[in-house]
């Protein structure tokens, strides 16, 4: 009985270890965002690291997340930009109707965030499936457009995660201070890591598939 505690496969060893990669994880995409234009190459990095965590393929995850924040650097980067633009658009979209008063600028104000939630769903598979695609940025987005339609409650599940932290940090009183250090430290890698387990399972991905394989 001893004796097995002691063991590497036991299930103490195994839980703490995915813990302490998942740290790992929350901590490189923290760091790697943190000029805010870099979170689409950051974020395609740590989908590809948590996907090789689910099929336990990983070499260690600041190696492989280096390896994967390279690739496709720049395709990433351009997919930071177009989310940073229309998002902003949509914050100050919202921003500004909340500020107005009436009935109307309660419909609009829920028409606005339906659609920017539509959006996002939409979007939702670009980044987690980008590491390992060979299409280009373009045929990404129509890709990740026709899963979300195939899978729309597993879309609304990768926003959901996504946006969970922005939602606490607005609704929950003194959430601004605790927040930010629970994604730093564990959050983000749990996200990213829920995120890519489903998708595998939702869509069959098998180890090394690449989304384009996945389509054909």
């Amino acid at each position: 009985m001893s004796s097995s505690l002691f063991r590497q496969d036991n299930p103490f060893n195994v839980v703490m270890g995915r813990i302490g990669d998942l740290a790992m994880l929350s901590v490189a995409w923290f760091v790697c965002s943190i000029p805010i234009v870099t979170i689409g190459p950051a974020t395609s990095a740590a989908c590809e690291v948590a996907r090789e965590i689910v099929e336990d393929t990983d070499e260690g995850v600041f190696r492989t997340f280096w390896r994967a924040i390279k690739r496709r650097f720049g395709v990433n980067m351009l997919f930071s930009l177009l989310f940073i633009v229309l998002f902003a658009i949509g914050a100050v979209d919202l921003w500004y109707i909340s500020r107005q008063t009436g009935d109307s600028a309660s419909v609009f104000y829920g028409v606005t965030l339906g659609a920017l939630v539509i959006v996002a769903m939409m979007l939702s598979f670009v980044l987690p499936l980008s590491g390992r695609s060979k299409l280009s940025w373009w045929e990404q987005i129509r890709q990740s457009v026709r899963l979300s339609l195939t899978k729309p409650l597993l879309a609304l599940g990768n926003v959901a995660l996504i946006a969970l932290p922005f939602v606490l940090m607005w609704f929950v009183p003194g959430a601004v201070v605790w927040v930010p250090i629970l994604w730093c430290v564990l959050g983000a890698g749990v996200s990213m890591w829920a995120i890519m387990t489903w998708t595998c399972r939702a869509f069959q991905l098998k180890p090394r598939d690449t989304p384009a394989d996945h389509d054909a």
